[in-house]
């Protein structure tokens, strides 16, 4: 298989599709990468969360995504060498 057949697959498709959804925040992109009979199965078991339909699992999805705000770090480096301020 060469290497543009492998790049479109069809999963390969479907894991960019999803990417795309999560990066967007965009449910709609998600949902297109669910199919109609999904089911979410929450482990381990013992939590006892019953089983989610696609429909369940996006609507609370939909919640959290809602949290997500864009993070900028940045980072001080210091040489190993150098002696701890303190």
């Amino acid at each position: 298989m060469s290497e543009s057949e492998s790049t479109n697959s069809p999963q390969v498709k479907l894991m960019h599709g999803w990417g795309q959804g999560f990066k967007k925040r965009d449910l709609d992109l998600i949902a297109k990468c669910l199919h109609k009979d999904y089911r979410h199965t929450t482990y381990p078991r013992s939590l006892n969360k019953p089983e989610q339909t696609r429909e369940e699992w996006l609507q609370q999805f939909a919640g959290i995504i809602s949290l997500w705000t864009d993070l900028e770090a940045s980072y001080i480096g210091r040489p190993l060498n150098s002696p701890l301020s303190g």
